[in-house]
């Protein structure tokens, strides 16, 4: 049996603020690789670089435009500005390595254990570790035997997870850890 959650990452948003920085990379490389004789344009281009930086939360999130897109203008518009196909392509490169290798943090539970995906690293954590996991109202709460405490808000799922179900099943796991002693009662 598995259980598997979409974690809601309230960190930064690094693919966000990756994606700002290589925009005003692009409008820096238009200003100062632009074609001479299209100065004026340049600047235009620079700015509307520079501008796409400073507002990609808007663009992103209240007008939704696709990251991918918003990248690809900008590359075309490097593009236009350098003559570049170099500086345009690995913009390019970053805006589609973004889309199909940035994973939403998760957290999975199995009979083995628990793996909690991240960003960059995906520790495992086995039963043994926990003293109690409980669900409650899409909020997670990993108690560690070391007194660490790790409450995680669960994203909504489309089918809704029975948390008595959920609930269960680790205080299953967590009871049946080979050489733990139950006392008496419990």
């Amino acid at each position: 049996m598995k259980y598997h959650f979409n974690i809601k990452d309230s960190g930064p948003d690094l693919e966000m603020v990756v994606t700002r920085g290589m925009l005003v990379l692009a409008s820096f490389t238009t200003f100062l690789y632009g074609k001479e004789q299209l100065k004026w344009m340049n600047l235009l281009m620079a700015i509307l670089l520079l501008a796409g930086a400073l507002f990609i939360k808007p663009l992103v999130y209240k007008w939704r435009i696709n990251k991918v897109v918003l990248l690809t203008t900008a590359a075309l518009l490097l593009f236009i500005a350098t003559g570049s196909v170099t500086f345009a392509l690995i913009l390019l490169l970053y805006g589609y390595l973004v889309k199909y290798l940035v994973v939403p943090p998760a957290i999975q539970f199995s009979m083995e254990g628990v793996t909690i995906k991240k960003l960059f690293m995906s520790p495992f954590h086995e039963w043994s570790e926990f003293s109690n996991i409980i669900l409650k109202d899409s909020l997670l709460t990993l108690d560690f035997h070391n007194n660490k405490l790790l409450q995680l808000s669960i994203v909504e799922e489309t089918r809704p997870v029975d948390e008595m179900a959920f609930n269960h099943f680790c205080h299953t796991r967590l009871q049946n850890i080979p050489g733990k002693i139950i006392p008496a009662g419990a």
